[in-house]
């Protein structure tokens, strides 16, 4: 009896969640719970945790205005050789005009327990370098040192911001596990900011009350800071999956509005607008509608009027589209603001993105195109939330055009796109349609409905040992602009990503068919060579190579968030295998199909006295599928898996037949 209660308690204490124990939160005290820390219990495939992440911001006013201080304080256990990564760090700033966010103060420490010590290595702070993201943000970078499994690694740092519109928020929730994350605020009574919790239905505390301490001065005017605390304890790791837009849509976090801005002298302004009134501001905006105007008085520099006006909508639409393409290039930079002025742009002939698509606008405007900006957020940068009309959100633009009473969306960056595509990195939701002719919102699906389609055609010989195959695929909408950005014409990288499928492709067989020939599917027909998989007389045979995916990519029992895959896609795998001299068929998979409203499959196999003939053909219908079909799409995954990968046998035939 006594064994089994000792036993019960050992079990015990082995099971007590990690949140029980005595973890330190102070910077540069590390405890015995820290190092002897070895897997977290509650998910025991982590590659490293959080142990901390402290952070607080407040007000300071140095001078005539007010800044904002922002401190982070965060130690990180490593447990694996992947979690490494984490001793990677990226701090990202703002600056914008004379707005602008400083680094400084950075320290930081990496633990590791060594013959029974605790050796300590300090970060170098000249080790740290910045990075230009783009022409608003940037990030400073630096690698904690003498890493490696079972480190423990802290570092702090602080910002210090002009940028008091939109407090920094905070994010309780990383990609690997969080024990303890913890968000302190320090409010003043001159702004009043608005606060969306996303991701969690609530904190595991919160805390909000008035500052007893000193009393602090501006001019006349005496007052208190405004104290909250936010905690979250024990957040598990986002699952960063397949088919996700952005984690900024999903993860944990607090983000924080300024809604007003309270004077000293009494007077208040609100600074939550509405969607017309931030409409109505983007019409007047200098670097926006304004820019759009100037830009419709230089048609006609750049075309002769009278002959334009004698075309077709669609061929007035056509042309401009790809003037602008052919003769302007994009810097790669997001905006939604033009950055020099048309003329200078017309000078220069490279910008922004709002550069290029609000002067294609004031083009298709002079040509009397009815043409609009449509303002959106890149998928990377996230979903706009409808509930908070802030121009922040968004960070590109985009046209919207009408043409023989059509609605048709197009963006001049993406040269090898037809005129009548936006490029998938701008397909997320809605994007809202700037029109100084409507006093209504109007919001605009973002959504393609046309399939991107892959269709491969593989031929199979083989001859003793040898397998030799020709392939030709072909590529459509998405599919097809993918391939032409990334490989074009370099037959090197085109080689070289199918040696990584696999593949030895034969000289000189690889051929490339319409690269800029962009209404026609981009096309790659080559010859590959391979050894056959032959054991005790039988050849096993995939039919379509390796091509077909391997490996399911949903991995989860259940997801509580959308699967993007942005657009609908196709695909289609016919092969014809010569069955080799001397050898009969032994085993043919059998035929399978699914069709419903998301998905379809089909798997068909016939043969003849020479000739074995496969095909298989999967659709998903929908761009995007609501979290709860997530279990059907993984069993239509399983079901891709298997039938694309399904083996043909043949077996030697016996000389006594």
């Amino acid at each position: 009896m006594k064994y089994i209660q000792l036993l019960f308690i050992l079990l015990i204490s082995f099971q007590t969640p990690l949140k029980a124990q005595k973890l330190s939160k102070e910077f540069g005290k590390v405890g015995k719970d820290d190092i002897e820390l070895a897997v977290y219990p509650e998910d025991k495939s982590a590659e490293a945790i959080v142990l901390f992440d402290i952070g607080k911001s407040y007000f300071i006013r140095p001078e005539s205005s007010f800044e904002v201080i922002f401190e982070r304080t965060t130690r990180i256990k490593i447990f694996t050789n992947a979690g490494l990564q984490w001793a990677e760090v990226e701090i990202p700033f703002y600056q914008e005009g004379g707005i602008y966010e400083e680094v400084y103060d950075i320290e930081g420490c990496t633990y590791n327990f060594e013959d029974g010590r605790l050796n300590k290595t300090g970060l170098n702070p000249s080790n740290c370098h910045d990075e230009k993201i783009n022409e608003y943000w940037n990030v400073k970078k630096f690698a904690m040192p003498n890493v490696k499994e079972g480190s423990i690694i802290e570092y702090k740092y602080k910002i210090r911001s002009q940028y008091t519109f939109n407090l920094r928020d905070w994010e309780f929730q990383w990609k690997i596990p969080t024990v303890y994350s913890e968000y302190e605020v320090k409010m003043i009574p001159f702004y009043e900011y608005s606060w969306l919790l996303q991701g969690a239905n609530g904190f595991d505390s919160q805390t909000s009350y008035v500052d007893k301490g000193i009393a602090r001065r501006l001019g006349a005017i005496e007052y208190q800071d405004m104290f909250h605390q936010y905690v979250m304890k024990d957040v598990p790791a986002f699952n960063d999956e397949e088919f996700i837009a952005s984690i900024n849509d999903y993860i944990i976090k607090l983000d924080f509005q300024l809604a007003r801005i309270n004077y000293p002298s009494g007077a208040s302004v609100d600074v939550l607008t509405t969607w017309p009134d931030l409409k109505k501001e983007l019409i007047k905006h200098t670097d926006f509608g304004k820019y759009v105007e100037k830009s419709k008085k230089l048609g006609s520099k750049l075309f002769d009027m009278d002959s334009m006006l004698t075309q077709s909508p669609r061929e007035r639409f056509d042309k401009i589209v790809k003037h602008v393409k052919a003769n302007y290039n994009w810097n790669n930079i997001n905006s939604k603001y033009a950055s020099k002025s048309p003329a200078n742009f017309m000078k220069d002939k490279y910008g922004n993105a709002a550069d290029i698509n609000l002067f294609l606008i004031g083009l298709l405007n002079a040509v009397e195109i009815e043409a609009y900006p449509v303002l959106i957020s890149t998928r990377k940068n996230g979903k706009i939330k409808y509930d908070y009309p802030y121009s922040h959100f968004f960070n590109y633009v985009i046209i919207s055009a009408i043409i023989d009473g059509q609605k048709i969306l197009t963006d001049a960056t993406e040269v090898l796109s037809a005129s009548d595509r936006i490029p998938s990195r701008c397909i997320n939701d809605k994007g809202l349609i700037i029109d100084q002719k409507k006093e209504e919102i109007e919001w605009v699906d973002l959504q393609c409905l046309i399939p991107s389609e892959k269709h491969t055609d593989l031929s199979i010989d083989i001859l003793n040992s040898d397998l030799n195959a020709t392939i030709e695929t072909s590529f459509s909408e998405y599919d097809a602009l993918y391939y032409r950005n990334t490989y074009g014409e370099d037959r090197d990288k085109i080689k070289e990503r199918l040696n990584e499928d696999g593949y030895s492709v034969m000289e000189p067989s690889l051929i490339v068919l319409n690269q800029y020939n962009i209404k026609k599917p981009y096309i790659l027909k080559y010859s590959i060579t391979d050894k056959i998989e032959e054991i005790q007389d039988k050849i096993y045979l995939s039919p379509f190579l390796n091509d077909p995916i391997t490996d399911n990519p949903l991995k989860q029992t259940k997801r509580t968030y959308p699967i993007d895959m942005n657009y609908p896609c196709k695909r289609t795998y016919n092969s014809t295998i010569q069955i080799p001299d001397g050898y009969k068929v032994d085993f043919l998979p059998t035929n399978h199909k699914i069709n419903n409203d998301l998905f379809e499959l089909e798997y068909s196999v016939t043969s003849d006295v020479d000739m074995v003939h496969i095909s298989f053909y999967y659709y998903f219908k929908n761009a995007v599928y609501s979290a709860k079909d997530y279990g059907k799409l993984k069993y239509y995954f399983n079901e891709i898996v298997k039938r694309g990968n399904e083996k043909v046998v043949f077996s030697k035939i016996s000389e006594t037949n």
